[in-house]
């Protein structure tokens, strides 16, 4: 696997790591802060007339899509466990592994992205 090569030397890899099986560059996150539902209310006919959101205990799912920080940085499997504050709150989030999607193209750089999972607290 080759690291992305640039002849100018301050060109950005990525804006920070994370620590996930191994150093990786995050190039981009995508993920909900909270997860919810909508409670509808009816009237006797069936038909919807008020509906609430409340806050789920569904997990939610983030996207993380990296780049290795080595050549020799493993892509990290299905169940490892690690912390990182994707939403930028100031609290690192215990996170599962759930996924690990290549992506490599002819023109781009050699990624992948790790589709982990946090559970909620619900209150």
């Amino acid at each position: 696997m080759a690291i992305p090569y640039s002849s100018i030397t301050n060109l950005p890899q990525g804006f920070e790591t994370v620590t996930c099986g191994g150093t990786h560059i995050v190039e981009a996150v995508s993920g909900n802060t909270s997860q919810n539902r909508v409670i509808s209310r009816t009237n006797a006919n069936g038909d919807r007339t008020d509906y609430m959101i409340r806050k789920s205990s569904e997990p939610i799912e983030i996207t993380i899509t990296c780049q290795r920080a080595a050549s020799t940085t493993g892509i990290p499997a299905g169940g490892t466990e690690f912390t990182y504050d994707y939403d930028r709150t100031g609290t690192a989030h215990p996170l599962v592994v759930k996924d690990t999607i290549v992506n490599r193209s002819l023109d781009g750089f050699d990624t992948f992205d790790i589709v982990a999972v946090r559970t909620p607290t619900v209150t």
